[in-house]
């Protein structure tokens, strides 16, 4: 699976943005915006996309 695959497998779960966040420390807001397609995988920054593959895997 790739980095991407990782992300977006996470964004499309059941977990709330707020938990993620609140989990994670990614602002709410950006991983709202990621669910709604306002922002892209791609336009992360390589600390916000390991945070967010790090909390996947747990």
């Amino acid at each position: 699976m790739n980095i991407e695959e990782i992300i977006k497998q996470l964004l499309d779960s059941d977990i709330s943005a707020y938990r993620i966040a609140k989990d994670t420390g990614v602002s709410q807001s950006i991983i709202t915006r990621l669910r709604n397609g306002d922002r892209t995988i791609d336009q992360l920054t390589v600390g916000t996309a390991q945070k967010l593959i790090d909390y996947s895997k747990k």
